[in-house]
């Protein structure tokens, strides 16, 4: 296989499981991100809420859809490695704190979601 196509078929899998479970601890929000395309990694120029689930960790947190991800636990996602960022959520725990910076309506507003 292609080292774009692995990469490929590595964030979509990793995706998947980040929006069904984020490693047995569950956010309750998918994203859709766009990155610059390496052959091994990929830079993040962009990660979009695209859904929050009812009652979920995240819509308790106040995130809504169309919100921009700008930081996960402090570290900035623009620029930074998109495999980084999913094996960070992947290890996310039920009761781990996940500190969020999100962009809305051009004003950063800081969430923290307590992953069930």
């Amino acid at each position: 296989m292609r080292p774009i196509l692995r990469l490929t078929a590595f964030l979509l899998a990793t995706l998947l499981v980040f929006s069904a479970h984020a490693a047995q601890g569950k956010l309750g929000f998918t994203v859709d991100a766009k990155f610059d395309r390496k052959l091994l990694d990929a830079d993040i120029k962009q990660v979009v809420v695209k859904s929050v689930a009812p009652a979920s960790a995240a819509e308790r947190a106040g995130m809504k859809a169309g919100d921009v991800l700008q930081q996960l636990n402090g570290t900035p996602l623009v620029g930074s490695s998109a495999r980084k960022f999913f094996a960070a959520m992947g290890k996310v725990k039920p009761g781990d704190k996940v500190a969020l910076v999100v962009l809305r309506a051009g004003k950063p507003i800081a969430l923290t979601l307590v992953a069930e």
